[in-house]
């Protein structure tokens, strides 16, 4: 804590930190928690009213910015996983309409394969009857 600002400041170390967030527990949680009861409960020297206020309001914040990406990530997975399978179903349509064009090129020759040998046996039959006549 240094004593030469107006308001002293004070260094929030990762224990100081963690008694801080253990005294906040004890007191039910962040929205329960008071300032003066959080400085009752650490017994902390030189801890203020004003390091304790600024402390509570950061924590609190930090707990509702967490809640909120936590909601914000829930609502979003839903529409990207429903996009990717969006994006999977058009993948799949496009591989069964490529799959049907390749099959209808196919009965498009074979109906060609079977006209051109149609006509070829009706010249045949024509030449037979010439022949026999």
């Amino acid at each position: 804590i240094s004593a030469s600002e107006p308001k002293p400041r004070l260094r929030w170390t990762p224990e100081l930190h963690e008694r801080f967030v253990e005294a906040v527990t004890q007191l039910g949680g962040a929205e329960k928690a008071t300032p003066k009861s959080v400085m009752r409960i650490m017994g902390v020297k030189g801890l203020t009213l004003y390091h304790l206020k600024s402390h509570l309001q950061k924590f609190r914040l930090g707990k509702q910015l967490n809640k909120d990406t936590n909601v914000a990530n829930r609502n979003a997975c839903p529409h990207h996983f429903a996009s990717s399978q969006i994006t999977e179903a058009l993948r799949l349509q496009m591989e069964v309409q490529k799959k049907l064009h390749e099959q209808l090129e196919v009965q498009r020759h074979l109906q060609l394969r079977i006209e051109a040998q149609g006509k070829y046996l009706q010249a045949l039959l024509e030449k037979a009857r010439e022949t026999f006549s």
